[in-house]
């Protein structure tokens, strides 16, 4: 293969403010899997994060991101809360960033990044004609590219414009939040696409016209975008690392990451929902052992639930006849673990024969009976 024909990997980052956390993971894991990068774009914290791509510098992104807070970003008070970051807000048209900033000038080089044989770009958006601009390193000017970061980043109203020789900026998120369209003017021939699914306009025809894209986006929910909380942060590191892990088959599961092959497939997709209705640790890796030797504890702890929730079932069921009437006053009487438990009871006692089982039930609630049912095949209940 020649030069000219040599392959490039893009990675192209989504904005998503305090979610950029799992885009850390992401790239560490992609490091981990040998997986170079040769172009890498970014909105808003995609920006900052991509920046940090260009440089090389993983180990001072991973520990940035385990103790960056939302007051060592915007200009709010220590310890604030999202009811006191949206007073701030109404009051005074925003917060501002000099924290953030500080934090830019601290951890980014523009040197080594115009001198990093990584392709870096952004997009920001003009304030007063919303006119988006999608730049490459090369574009702009010298001694600006921490400013255009900073103004990829603006998400006004929650923060104020940022302003450039004159002109106002507001976030790239408002333009493209997942500037796939960017990578591609620099002909990858692979693209890695982080979807944060935060606020921001998502443009779905580059997604699809992309010829070799993965996309890789978290099952949960990674939190507000606005509060900087360094527990969240590491737990949103971890999944984007397992996430990676997954979506490139080195791991199984979809909520929860499985060892490879430990599980049939079958047992995958009932194991899932049965960890996430038992509220287990997602950012745990489970061989088939482990699972079930932890899965009977997070079962117990919802005993409580399950005891508060026979007698009201015994009597829904003297009441309804209409299956659909019956299982939304179940729905209504107890949560998603009391359900489990007492399907599966109700499915090891009667089997086949069990109300439970049935494909009018099985439509409504299906992961909980999913769960109950794996419970069942490997004896937790």
């Amino acid at each position: 293969m020649t030069n000219r024909q040599k392959s490039k990997t893009a990675l192209v980052l989504s904005g998503g403010g305090s979610r950029g956390a799992y885009e850390a993971g992401v790239w560490q894991a992609l490091v981990d899997l040998g997986i170079k990068i040769d172009i890498v774009t970014g909105s808003s914290v995609g920006a900052i994060n991509g920046a940090m791509v260009c440089q090389g510098d993983l180990d001072d992104t991973i520990n940035l991101w385990r103790e960056i807070q939302t007051h060592m970003v915007f200009d709010v008070p220590e310890d604030s809360q999202l009811i006191d970051y949206a007073k701030l807000i109404f009051s005074n048209g925003g917060a501002g960033i000099s924290g953030l900033k500080a934090l830019l000038e601290k951890y980014i080089d523009e040197e080594r990044i115009r001198k990093s044989p990584v392709d870096y770009g952004l997009v920001v958006m003009e304030r007063a004609s919303m006119k988006p601009h999608y730049l490459y390193k090369e574009d702009i000017p010298k001694g600006k590219l921490i400013d255009y970061i900073l103004a990829s980043s603006s998400v006004f109203p929650a923060v104020h414009p940022y302003e450039i020789d004159g002109v106002e900026y507001i976030d790239g998120g408002y333009a493209d939040v997942l500037p796939v369209d960017l990578a591609m003017k620099k002909n990858p021939s692979s693209i890695i696409a982080v979807k944060l699914n935060a606020m921001g306009i998502l443009k779905k025809e580059p997604l699809k016209k992309a010829k070799d894209i993965t996309v890789i986006e978290s099952s949960w929910n990674l939190g507000s975008t606005l509060i900087f909380d360094t527990n969240n942060s590491r737990r949103n590191m971890r999944l984007g690392y397992l996430d990676t892990l997954k979506t490139f088959g080195i791991l199984d599961g979809s909520y929860f990451a499985f060892a490879k092959g430990d599980f049939s497939r079958m047992d995958i997709r009932w194991a899932d929902p049965c960890a996430r209705i038992f509220r287990m640790d997602p950012c745990l890796i489970y061989s088939k052992e482990s699972f079930l030797r932890m899965l009977p504890e997070a079962v117990a702890n919802a005993q409580q639930e399950v005891d508060e929730a026979w007698e009201a079932f015994k009597s829904i069921r003297r009441i309804h006849v209409r299956i659909p009437d019956y299982i939304q006053d179940i729905k209504s009487a107890a949560g998603p673990r009391a359900i489990c438990r007492v399907i599966a009871e109700n499915i090891k006692e009667k089997g086949l024969d069990s109300i439970f089982m049935s494909n009018a039930v099985i439509a409504l609630i299906p992961e909980q009976v999913i769960a109950a049912r794996f419970l069942v095949k490997y004896g937790i209940v």
